[in-house]
């Protein structure tokens, strides 16, 4: 690989997914930890009622969104890499 074509790892994009409740937001992280806590300023916010519990979807289900989300968001990155 010549040095024109050389993309250090540290610099390859992250896997970026919207707000899965709105969409409003895009995040950018490189574990689904990490966007856990990038998206909780948002979710406390705009979406208090998920992070109380509020809400007829329950947890599980949430966390089972995010994480097809968030597999999706790896797929797409990879693919662009």
């Amino acid at each position: 690989m010549d040095n024109f074509n050389y993309r250090p790892r540290a610099l390859e994009s992250m896997p970026t997914m919207t707000c899965i409740d709105c969409g409003d937001v895009v995040f950018e992280a490189d574990t689904w930890q990490a966007m856990l806590v990038k998206m909780m300023p948002h979710y406390l916010e705009a979406h208090h009622d998920v992070i109380a519990g509020d809400t007829e979807l329950p947890r599980e289900e949430w966390m089972a969104r995010f994480m097809d989300a968030y597999r999706a968001a790896e797929k797409r990155q990879t693919k662009a890499v």
